[in-house]
């Protein structure tokens, strides 16, 4: 052995010792219990995480033929995932979620505003089998990976309002500003506020739901329109020039009076769903069209209350330009009409609705 002459430090062949039997079953120990962690925690990572991808395949409902379906799982950025079911034969039925729960290759999907709506999955290789509940309906599913999730129609973001989530249904290519709108339901349409939600959101208007209301005031429906006028105006992709109020039921009554009364600065149209325009409040209807606000009146059903409603609107407008009424008979209240996999959209609908907001 040779020594460095400025350090007297031993250089050369190493000698091999072997350490004290104690350390030695330490260390196996150690090192055994890291060969037996480390796999599990890769493992209860990757099953902790949805497999990301595009699958197509069917929703089977006893005594109905078969639907197609498919069914986009995304990562569009870390910590967040998103699903997307689309059945092009029952619009009604696709939705869009960030509500997810996997867990031991088991999925549920729950839809945004509609928790009767859920899709539950098992993963089996490339195949997912599972269930699409939709209330009392139940759809069979089976599911088939077929390469990369396709891009998305629009994202959902959830923020906490007084009353309840509100969900803000946005279009995924923000590159060309388009409409916006606050969509206020009441307790009898608030079940199908999410279909109107998601088939607007696929033409690329943006939709603030917000939690429905069944006696509205105008101190409170003043305070949730200003926070949701905020919420579109600061939202990518939004044409503040083109920025609307939809509001069913008594909530379309009293948003009537607060717009009136130069309440919602910024608002440029205004939706009334099923309004009842119960006497004295035809000067406001009037006043709108007066401050030159467009107006679109619509109504379900052709119970003769509803047609005496919708009449009362049209005698407020006197059929002045920029405001229209609308009764689709066939609807029900929430505008959705009857189908062997639960209620949809008139046919129609959204395309009257959607000429009309663009043409303002």
């Amino acid at each position: 052995m040779r020594s460095d002459p400025a350090t007297g430090t031993a250089f050369g062949r190493k000698r091999h010792t072997s350490p004290p039997p104690g350390l030695r079953a330490l260390l196996g120990a150690l090192l055994l219990g890291l060969a037996a962690c480390q796999p599990q925690a890769d493992r209860a990572a990757t099953a902790a995480h949805p497999p990301v991808g595009h699958y197509e395949g069917r929703l089977a409902v006893s005594g109905q033929p078969a639907l197609r379906a498919a069914l986009d799982i995304r990562y569009p950025r870390p910590g967040r995932y998103e699903a997307e079911l689309t059945v092009p034969e029952a619009p009604a039925l696709s939705f869009v979620t960030d509500t997810l729960v996997f867990d031991n290759n088991r999925l549920r999907l729950v839809r945004p505003a509609r928790p009767g709506q859920t899709l539950a999955l098992t993963l089996d290789g490339d195949f997912w089998r599972g269930r699409l509940a939709l209330d009392s309906l139940r759809a069979e599913t089976l599911l088939v990976r077929r390469g990369a999730p396709t891009p998305g129609t629009y994202r959902m973001a959830a923020g906490p309002t007084a009353d309840g989530p509100a969900w803000l249904f946005a279009p995924a290519d923000t590159g060309t500003p388009g409409p916006a709108l606050a969509l206020l339901p009441d307790s009898a349409t608030a079940p199908a506020a999410a279909l109107w939600a998601d088939a607007l959101a696929r033409e690329g208007v943006i939709v603030l739901l917000l939690p429905a209301s069944q006696r509205p005031t105008g101190p409170g429906e003043t305070a949730r329109l200003r926070a949701a006028l905020r919420r579109l105006h600061d939202t990518a992709g939004a044409d503040t020039a083109t920025v609307g109020v939809w509001a069913a039921g008594p909530r379309a009554d009293t948003l009537a009076a607060v717009l009136a009364l130069g309440g919602g600065a910024g608002v440029r149209f205004f939706i009334s769903q099923n309004a009842a325009v119960p006497a004295g409040s035809r000067g406001q209807y009037q006043a709108l069209l007066k401050r030159k606000l467009p107006l679109l009146g619509l109504y379900g059903g052709s119970a003769p209350a509803v047609q005496a409603a919708a009449g009362r609107l049209r005698a407020a407008l006197g059929g002045r330009r920029g405001a229209a009424v609308r009764t689709y008979r066939a609807a029900g209240a929430g505008l959705l009409v009857p189908g062997p996999l639960g209620p949809g959209l008139a046919p129609e609908l959204p395309g009257q609705v959607l000429e009309w907001v663009r043409a303002r």
